[in-house]
């Protein structure tokens, strides 16, 4: 299960630190663009992202089967990790200025590819059932 695991937080990783674009929209979904539209927008959207998360918790199942129901809980904390960890892997200017003068502060800035790796297998192996 642990290598199958770091292989699926592997190609997810690879896969969403390669659309930073879509993790900035996920970190502002709950903050900013679910707050800013109609009713009949966000219900259309909700209903998509139900769509597609059930697509992505039938695929994490079918490679992780002992994930079991939690492969939904790992699909949204996917998209909210993905969020989260995009918006330290671009600092602004003067964020990177303090990293160049201060190389201590350097260690955080985040690599969203390594750090949702990481974040990803700890979930994975978290939400494991317990026997």
């Amino acid at each position: 299960m642990a290598e199958r695991a770091a292989a699926v937080a592997e190609i997810l990783s690879r896969s969403l630190s390669g659309r930073v674009v879509l993790c900035d929209l996920f970190g502002a979904q709950g903050s900013v663009l679910e707050h800013n539209v109609s009713v009949e927008v966000v219900a259309r959207y909700k209903r998509a992202s139900l769509d597609r998360l059930t697509t992505m918790t039938a695929l994490i199942q079918k490679y992780l089967p002992e994930l079991g129901e939690n492969a939904t809980l790992f699909s949204l904390q996917t998209m909210v990790m993905a969020g989260a960890l995009s918006a330290y892997s671009t600092p602004p200017p003067s964020l990177q200025a303090a990293y160049q003068a201060e190389a201590d502060l350097a260690r955080f800035h985040l690599e969203l590819k390594d750090y949702l790796k990481l974040a990803l297998t700890a979930t994975l192996l978290g939400v494991l059932p317990r026997r």
